[in-house]
C-alpha cells in the first residue's frame, strides 16, 4: 500500500500543479487584461501559413521535420486545435521549468513558492503574444521536449539503474527534431547532474555523448543538407546573420535581459536584469564561500544557456522569445537567496525569507507588467477584432466570390491574409476559391509583402494597380488600420 501511495500523491501533486500553472496563465493572459474569450482569428502572416499548413498535404524536409509534422497535424484538425496546442505548450513549458527548479532547490513552502514562481513567470507582457500568436508553437513545442529530457537527467540519478537516462536521450533528439536550441541546455544540465552524482557516470557519459553526436548530425542535415537559414547566413542585413563575436554575444543577451527593447517591456526588463545580476553575484559569494558549484550557479548557467542560442542572431531579437529562460531567472532568485542565508538561519527562517523576497519580486513584476501586458493584449484583440470581421463579411459572401472568376480586393494591410501569405488560408480554412486582385500602389510601403505573398501563390494572388479593376467583384477592408 505504502509503495503504492507515493507513485499516486507525486501524481496527483504534478495535475493540482499544471492546473494551478494553467489557471495563473490563463490569468494573466486573457481575464485581467482582456474582455475577450480565447479565438483562433489569425493576426500575423505566421499564423495564416500554420492555420492553413496541412493543405498542401504534409512533406518530408531536414528543416525541423517533427515541429512540421505537428503543425501540419494540428492544423489538419482545425484552427482551434493549433492555437490551443501553442497555449498548452506553454502552460506545461512552465510546469517543467518548475519541475526542475525543484529537483535543484527542493522548497517547503512548495504550494506558495509555485504560487509566486508561476504569477512572477507569466506576468511578463509578452505572456498575451503565447495565447494568441501561433509563431509561439516551434520553440514552445521544442522547449517541452527538451526540458523533459532535463528532467529526466534528474530523475534518472535518483535510479538505480540508467533506463531514464535513455528516455532522457530520447526526448534530447526529438527536442531537436522540432527545434534545435535546447542542445546547449541539455548538454550544461548533463554536465551539473554528473558533476553532483554519486552514481557511476562512464556508462552515462557514454550515452550522453552518442545523444549529443546524433543531435548534432540532425543540426548538420539541416545545415548542409537543406541549407536552413534558421541556422545562420553570412549576409549581415539577414535577420538570421550569425555574430560570435564576445561584444556581440554580451550585448544581445544584455538586450534580451532588458526587454529586447520592447516598449512594453521597459521597466519589466530592469528589473529582470538585476534579478539576474542579483542571482550572479550570489552564486559567484556562495561558491568563493562553500568552495563548491552552489545550486543558484546551475540556474543561472541554465538561463544563459537558454539565452545563448538566440544571442548569436543580433538581427533577430524578439522579446516573446525571454519567456523561455525567464522562469529559471525568476527561481534563481529564490534559490541564490536560501543558498546565501544558508549558514546564518534556520532551513524554515531561510524558507520564509526566500518566500518573502519571492513575493515581493512577484508583486513588483505584476504591477509593472499589467500595463505592457494589457497594450499587447488589446492590440492582439483590436486587430483580431478587425479580422474577424472582414472574416465574416467574407464568408456571407462565400457563395458570390466562389461564383466570380476573381475579387478585387481594396485596402489589404499587413494583417490581411495576403500579406506576406499566398492567400491560402482563404481556400483551406474559409473554403473561398477565387483569384485575388490586390489592388495596391507600387510606392506603397506594404507593397513588398504583398508581393511576396502573390509570388508565392501560384497564381491565386495578383497584383494590379488602380485602375485594372475591371471584371471582378470589389471587396473593400475597412476597420483596420
Amino acid at each position: 500500500m505504502n509503495s503504492m501511495s507515493a507513485p499516486l500523491l507525486s501524481r496527483h501533486l504534478n495535475i493540482l500543479s499544471f492546473a494551478l500553472i494553467s489557471a495563473i496563465f490563463y490569468l494573466m493572459a486573457y481575464y485581467s487584461v482582456s474582455d475577450f474569450l480565447p479565438s483562433s482569428v489569425p493576426v500575423h502572416h505566421d499564423d495564416y501559413t500554420n492555420y492553413s499548413s496541412a493543405a498542401d498535404g504534409m512533406a518530408w524536409s531536414w528543416i525541423r521535420p517533427l515541429s512540421t509534422w505537428l503543425i501540419f497535424v494540428f492544423s489538419s484538425m482545425g484552427p482551434d486545435w493549433l492555437i490551443w496546442a501553442v497555449r498548452i505548450f506553454t502552460a506545461t513549458y512552465v510546469f517543467l521549468c518548475w519541475k526542475i527548479l525543484i529537483e535543484v532547490m527542493q522548497p517547503r513552502q512548495y504550494w506558495i513558492t509555485l504560487l509566486l514562481f508561476a504569477t512572477a513567470s507569466l506576468s511578463s507582457p509578452i505572456v498575451a503574444e503565447y495565447a494568441r500568436y501561433t509563431g509561439m508553437v516551434t520553440h514552445m513545442m521544442s522547449g517541452c521536449l527538451g526540458l523533459a529530457a532535463v528532467y529526466f537527467l534528474f530523475k534518472d540519478d535518483r535510479e538505480e539503474n540508467d533506463a531514464w537516462l535513455y528516455v532522457s536521450v530520447a526526448f534530447l533528439l526529438l527536442s531537436t527534431l522540432a527545434k534545435e536550441d535546447f542542445i546547449l541546455f541539455y548538454v550544461f544540465s548533463f554536465a551539473y547532474v554528473l558533476f553532483k552524482s554519486e552514481k557511476p557516470i562512464k556508462k552515462r557519459i557514454l550515452t550522453g555523448l552518442i545523444g549529443l553526436a546524433l543531435s548534432l548530425l540532425m543540426v548538420a542535415g539541416a545545415k548542409f543538407l537543406a541549407s536552413s537559414s534558421f541556422l545562420g547566413v553570412s549576409d549581415a542585413q539577414s535577420s538570421y546573420f550569425i555574430d560570435t563575436s564576445p561584444t556581440g554575444v554580451a550585448n544581445t543577451v544584455w538586450r534580451y535581459l532588458r526587454g529586447a527593447g520592447h516598449p512594453a517591456m521597459l521597466i519589466h526588463g530592469k528589473i529582470i536584469a538585476m534579478a539576474m545580476i542579483f542571482s550572479s553575484i550570489v552564486a559567484l559569494i556562495v561558491m568563493l564561500r562553500d568552495r563548491t558549484v552552489p545550486k543558484t550557479l546551475y540556474v543561472i548557467g541554465a538561463a544563459l544557456t537558454l539565452i545563448a542560442p538566440y544571442s548569436v542572431l543580433p538581427n533577430h531579437v524578439n522579446a516573446y522569445y525571454e519567456l523561455i529562460w525567464l522562469p529559471f531567472i525568476i527561481g534563481s532568485v529564490y534559490v541564490a537567496l536560501a543558498e546565501v542565508m544558508k549558514t546564518r538561519t534556520t532551513p524554515a527562517l531561510r524558507a520564509y525569507l526566500a518566500c518573502a523576497v519571492l513575493a515581493a519580486l512577484c508583486v513588483r513584476l505584476y504591477f509593472v507588467d499589467t500595463p505592457g501586458r494589457l497594450s499587447i493584449a488589446h492590440w492582439y484583440d483590436a486587430v483580431g477584432s478587425d479580422n474577424a470581421k472582414i472574416f465574416k463579411r467574407l464568408e456571407d459572401n462565400k457563395a458570390a466570390i466562389n461564383a466570380a472568376p476573381s475579387v478585387c480586393v481594396y485596402g489589404a494591410n499587413a494583417f490581411s491574409p495576403w500579406y506576406m501569405h499566398s492567400g491560402q488560408y482563404l481556400a483551406a480554412v474559409m473554403g473561398l476559391s477565387t483569384v485575388w486582385n490586390i489592388v495596391i500602389d507600387k510606392t506603397s510601403p506594404l507593397y513588398p509583402g504583398l508581393q511576396q505573398g502573390a509570388v508565392s501563390s501560384k497564381g491565386r494572388v495578383v497584383l494590379i494597380d488602380t485602375e485594372a479593376t475591371a471584371n471582378c467583384i470589389k471587396f473593400s477592408i475597412v476597420g483596420t488600420e
